[in-house]
């Protein structure tokens, strides 16, 4: 029979163990308060486009132009966007397509990436197709090493597959996270218009925590936006055939 003193030992370390995955869960989590918004708007990525250089034969695009941005603060941002864009035979309908390329890195283990949100909104005379990544036709995916869900995500005005939302699924300190959205467009003539001008802008919002001690932290937010224009012209001496 287990005597008093051993009933209050065995009372006294269940607490202490209590104690101690208390302290080290809230240790992880923190207590955060509300941190600043740093938000950077880029100038416009702009890329002309001759339509009669553009091949209608699939494999043969045509590379528009290359950007790249870097931005250190509490995360290393480093992102990247390269295009290529073909026509139909009635020189009348452009697809354009390019990866977005992304990559964030803490500065160390007292940053933690929470919530990321990738949108690209049509602006005029473009559409946009699903830019979600599918696989195997479910629209969800982890990150290889589990701390993140890529989901679709509703924003408004705009359809469902015009943004990805990655999440963390667990404490994310100094973690990083890479994402490579691919962007189709499109592009219609209408009319006999000399010239057309596709604008779209990319958005991207980065929340994150900043630890400021050992059980609290700053939620801060990051918003980058890119206006961006496609210019199309050439059209008089785009021929009827590939």
């Amino acid at each position: 029979m287990p005597t008093r003193r051993d009933k209050a030992f065995l009372a006294g370390l269940l607490v202490a163990v209590l104690m101690t995955y208390s302290m080290v869960w809230l240790h992880e989590r923190t207590l955060y308060s509300p941190g600043d918004t740093e938000e950077i708007t880029l100038a416009t990525w702009t890329f002309n486009i001759n339509a009669s250089n553009l091949s209608c034969i699939l494999g043969r695009e045509k590379l528009l132009g290359f950007y790249s941005f870097r931005n250190w603060s509490d995360l290393l941002i480093v992102f990247s966007y390269s295009p290529v864009a073909m026509r139909n035979v009635g020189c009348d309908d452009f697809p354009i397509s390019g990866e977005f390329v992304l990559h964030l890195r803490p500065r160390n283990e007292s940053v933690a990436i929470r919530r990321v949100l990738f949108v690209v909104e049509n602006v005029s005379n473009v559409s946009v197709d699903p830019i979600f990544p599918t696989q195997v036709g479910v629209m969800y995916f982890k990150t290889p090493d589990g701390s993140f869900e890529v989901t679709e995500t509703p924003v408004p005005g705009l359809e469902i597959w015009q943004a990805i939302r990655a999440e963390a699924l667990k404490p994310t300190w100094g973690e990083p996270l890479g994402l490579t959205p691919r962007i189709p467009l499109d592009v219609k003539r209408c009319g006999d218009g000399m010239t057309i001008e596709a604008r779209v802008r990319f958005r991207l919002e980065i929340e994150y925590l900043a630890r400021t001690g050992f059980f609290k932290s700053e939620k801060r937010k990051i918003e980058i936006e890119i206006p961006a224009v496609y210019r199309l012209y050439g059209f008089e001496n785009c021929p009827y055939e590939c």
